[in-house]
């Protein structure tokens, strides 16, 4: 037995419904405005002191006789010895770096069956396809 189907009504105002949209845009601006308004507030908070007061240029001192140079200080030590480590540490990757390509080019197919074919017959041709397999 079918049930009789129940016919919804709905009715609207579109006075009503405008004037909510209208109302729910402005809110909505309304609380952009105010989010953007406070989260400068805070961000300015944090930079309070303008860049006048925080730096103020020394006088320049009067030029002079130049001085003999002073002897590097500690910071200037620590500096050099820590060049030194990091270009040795580069040195020593870009060899191992190297190495690994050589021994990865060493070990293709190619470069193999064309090494023994040299050995076990040194012809140019051997020669020429070893050269070009293995560089």
């Amino acid at each position: 037995m079918a049930r009789p189907r129940r016919i919804l009504r709905i009715s609207f105002n579109p006075l009503a419904l405008t004037l909510s949209v209208a109302l729910g845009v402005w809110l909505g601006f309304i609380a952009i405005g105010l989010t953007g308004f406070l989260g400068y507030r805070l961000y300015m908070a944090d930079n309070a002191a303008p860049v006048a007061q925080v730096f103020i240029p020394a006088p320049a001192p009067p030029r002079q006789a130049p001085a003999p140079t002073p002897p590097p200080s500690v910071g200037e030590e620590r500096l050099q010895q820590y060049e030194d480590t990091y270009n040795a540490a580069q040195r020593a990757d870009n060899e191992r770096l190297e190495r690994l390509e050589e021994q990865r080019r060493l070990s293709d197919a190619k470069c193999q069956f064309w090494t023994e074919q040299y050995r076990n017959a040194p012809t140019e041709k051997a020669k020429r396809n070893m050269d070009q397999e293995c560089r």
